[in-house]
Formats: structure tokens, sequence, C-alpha cells
């Protein structure tokens, strides 16, 4: 089968699409899309907060296919359209016991723990799979591992209530243009801090320096210090990602007379994952889709990410 495979860390002069061993396991997929996300970009670039493995590696966090072969499963069958949850879970800690799979003992990043979606197939268990209602399309829940279902844990943590305010920075990419959407769900008043606008689509509205409720901070340093002064009592930053950096500074004053919080957030549980597809499902939410890639054409995909106008996904076979 063809993949994406990064034979050693540390740049894009290390991988390349290339002829590998089809994977064997319980059951087998066969990858129709997978999204294009900065974790995988960062796997590539050897600069995630994960250990990488094993090399040579294969990355893809978030990808959609058909099953292909089934081996002692009740639940899917040849033929059946799924979703591959993004995390890698051992079921057997104490974490996953209590239904926090995402902060597994043992666990990691699916395509960084492990080898991942960006490849013509994939075998796993059915502790990974979620069947995709027939009204949806690939195209749409392509989307959901990564960035709904980091959006909607954040939106959890931090304990979103309907009438509140949140502000999503960055809410152009794809855990704010979900943040946005699962937000107004939820019942919020929802503002956005964004170059591009594109988020109006989905129900927010630019932010003038009004005091919120919740902010949603997804990139890290620099989205930090121009909004947590605006924070209202009470009010919660949830934080999942590092994009403009990993350190900031902290007014622990600011923090307690006003009972703030300061929240991480990474991924999301298996019963949230199967919550979300049922919400997407119901509420008709979609993926914004900007551009489609072929597999091979993968460097240019990553080479046009900076300028996106929504997602970037690539076709690896037809649906």
């Amino acid at each position: 089968m063809k993949a994406i495979v990064i034979r050693q860390p540390g740049g894009f002069e290390n991988t390349k699409v290339e002829d590998v061993e089809k994977p064997k396991g319980p059951i087998t997929v066969r990858v129709t899309y997978a999204g294009l996300n900065p974790v995988d970009i960062n796997v590539v670039l050897g600069k995630v907060n994960y250990t990488i493995s094993p090399y040579p590696h294969i990355p893809g966090a978030e990808f959609v296919g058909i099953v292909e072969r089934v081996q002692n499963s009740k639940k899917f069958k040849i033929g059946d359209r799924v979703v591959v949850y993004p995390r890698v879970y051992d079921q057997t800690c104490d974490r996953c016991r209590g239904g926090m799979e995402e902060l597994c003992r043992n666990g990691s990043v699916m395509g960084v723990g492990c080898n991942g979606g960006f490849s013509e197939y994939f075998a796993t268990d059915e502790a990974h799979l979620e069947h995709i209602p027939d009204s949806m399309s690939f195209e749409d829940v392509v989307s959901l591992p990564v960035g709904g279902l980091t959006a909607y844990h954040a939106l959890k943590r931090a304990g979103l209530k309907q009438g509140e305010k949140l502000l999503v920075v960055g809410a152009s990419g794809n855990t704010g243009t979900y943040a946005v959407a699962l937000g107004k769900l939820m019942g919020a008043e929802v503002y956005y801090s964004s170059r591009k606008k594109l988020v109006e689509d989905y129900g927010s509205v630019e932010w003038k320096n009004e005091k919120v409720d919740v902010i949603v901070n997804s990139l890290g340093t620099e989205a930090w210090e121009p909004y947590v002064d605006f924070l209202d009592t009470s009010g919660r930053v949830v934080t999942f990602g590092t994009l403009t950096g990993k350190e900031v500074k902290l007014n622990i004053a600011h923090l307690y007379t006003g009972e703030r919080s300061i929240i991480g957030s990474t991924a999301g549980s298996r019963r949230e994952f199967s919550e979300l597809i049922e919400l997407a499902h119901k509420n008709n939410i979609k993926s914004r889709v900007w551009k489609t890639f072929k597999l091979e054409d993968y460097n240019t995909a990553i080479g046009e990410y900076g300028k996106r106008e929504g997602r970037i996904v690539l076709k690896v076979s037809e649906g």
C-alpha cells in the first residue's frame, strides 16, 4: 500500500510517499479521507510533545474510511463507514477505567505514538472505531476526531453555561471553528478573534474588548496577554495548543482576586467522541473544507496550510 513515511525525525527531506506492507489487525480500514492538522506537521518536523513511535513512521491523527476486513467483531462488518478515535489507549489503566481514555497512563496520540492514517489502509480494533451516520459525508466527519473533539472536550472542561460569553482566539482554525459552532449550540454568546471573518458563518461576532466568561486559547503564548485581562470574575481560560509558544507570564493576583481559573485540556474521551458524532449529526454541523489534495501531494498541502480558509484534507481513496 502507499503511505506517507517518515524515515527519521527532523524535516520534510526525510519524508516521502512509499510502498509499504499492508498492516494487520482485528479490523482493517481502507482510508478514504484524512485531515491535516498542526500535530501532523509537527510529527514530520519531530517537534511534538509526545514520543514519536515507531520509526519509520506513518503520521496522520485524523481519518475516516470503510471497513475492509473484520475478525471477531459483533459491532462492525465489512463495508461499514467508520471514523477513528484519535487516541492510543490501553483500556486497562485507572484513567481508562474511569472514562478518561485521553489521559491513559500508557497512551498517546494516534499517528504519533503509533502509525496513523496517512496511508491507504489502517489496522485497529473495534475500541477505536465509531460508525458514521448514513446522512453524514466523509468530508464532514473527518474533522471531528481532532478539531471537533478537542473543542468539545475543552468547552466541557471549562463548564461553559448557557448565556455565558465565550471568546475563541484563533477561531478560524479547525478547533476554533468547532469551538464557535459548539459554543453556540451550548447557548453561549460567542465572540471570535481572528483575521479571517469566515467564522461569522457559524454565528459568532468579532470581539471588541468585551469582558468574557470563558476564553479558548488554542495558540499558546501570543494568545495569552492580549486577552487574559478581559476575563471576568469567575472566568476560565481553557488551553490546549502551543503553536505560538509554551510559556506565558501569570499575574497571580489577577487570578485569585477574581477567582479565575486556568484549565488544561487535551483531546476527549471515548464517550465524548460518541456524543460529538451524535451532536454533529442531529445539528447538521458541517466542516468547512477549503482544499482537497491527493496523498502524494502532501507537501503542497502542507505548504498551503498557513493561508487556508478552512480545512485541508487528503483524499486517500474513493468513498
